[in-house]
C-alpha cells in the first residue's frame, strides 16, 4: 500500500477486548461519556462482541441497539436478547433487503458501530458525508482486500474510504485477520478501531507498541500465528 500514512495508529491507554478470544472479538477504547446508539452489522452466527458490549454498557437496550444482517434468518439470541434485529444488509440505498443506516445516523450523535460486511463496507462508506461520519463516536470495522481490487471494490475506492475516515477519526488499534494474506506488512483483511477526532482536545501521540498486544489480541484462525504489525505505520 502506498499511502501508509492512512493507517497510522495513535496511542490510547485504556483498551479492552470484548468478544471471544478468536474471530468475532475486537479491541475497543474505554472512552469517557456514553453512547446513545449501538449498531452491529454482519452478524452471521457469532455475536460474542454484542453480548460483552451490552453487558458492559447496560444503559443500552433494544430501543437503541440494532443488528443488521440479511444473510441470516434470525439473530443468535443465545448471545444476548438486547438487540433489535433487522434482516437487511448494509448498502447505499434503502429497500426491502438493504439499509444505508441514514435514519439512525440522523437520529443519534454518539454511535458505537461494529461492522464486518465482507467488502460492502466500501460503497457504504463512500455514500456517507463527513457530517454523518461525525455521529460515530467509536467504530470497529473490518476492511477486506485492502491491498488489491478484491472483495468487489477497486483499490482506489478503498483508499478513498481510508481518506474519508481519516478526516473525522483517528485509528487507535489495528489487528490483522490471519484468515487472509499479508503483503508488504499490510494484512489483506484488517480490523481497525477508530475514535472520533472531536473526543480529543489535541492530536494524540502516535502509537509505538507493536501489534498484536498480548492479552488483548488473539488470532482469528487459532491454528495459525497472529500477523505481527511491528513496522510503520
Amino acid at each position: 500500500m502506498n499511502n501508509k500514512n492512512l493507517l497510522e495508529v495513535y496511542n490510547f491507554d485504556e483498551k479492552i477486548r470484548l468478544g471471544d478470544n478468536h474471530d468475532g472479538g475486537y479491541v475497543i477504547c474505554e472512552m469517557k461519556g456514553t453512547y446513545d446508539c449501538y449498531i452491529t452489522c454482519g452478524i452471521s452466527n457469532e455475536a460474542s462482541f454484542d453480548r460483552d458490549f451490552l453487558n458492559k454498557y447496560t444503559y443500552l437496550n433494544k430501543s437503541n441497539s440494532f443488528g443488521y444482517d440479511g444473510t441470516i434468518v434470525e439473530y443468535p439470541s443465545y448471545y444476548t436478547d438486547g438487540i433489535t434485529f433487522i434482516k437487511k444488509n448494509i448498502g447505499v440505498t434503502n429497500d426491502e433487503n438493504h439499509s444505508n443506516l441514514n435514519h439512525l445516523i440522523e437520529k443519534y450523535t454518539s454511535i458505537f458501530l461494529s461492522i464486518d460486511i465482507e467488502g460492502s463496507e466500501y460503497p457504504w462508506l463512500l455514500s456517507l458525508t463527513e457530517n454523518k461520519l461525525k455521529n460515530f463516536k467509536q467504530i470497529c470495522i473490518e476492511f477486506h482486500g485492502l491491498t488489491n481490487d478484491g472483495w468487489g471494490s477497486k483499490y482506489d475506492d478503498k483508499i478513498k474510504c481510508l481518506e474519508l475516515l481519516n478526516k473525522t477519526h483517528y485509528i487507535m488499534h489495528a489487528h490483522g485477520n490471519n484468515y487472509g494474506s499479508i503483503k508488504n506488512g499490510i494484512p489483506d483483511v484488517l480490523e481497525l478501531t477508530y475514535i472520533n477526532k472531536d473526543y480529543f482536545s489535541q492530536i494524540p501521540i502516535k502509537n509505538t507498541i507493536p501489534f498484536p498486544i498480548e492479552g488483548l489480541d488473539y488470532p482469528n484462525d487459532l491454528t495459525k500465528l497472529d500477523y505481527k504489525l511491528d513496522t510503520y505505520p
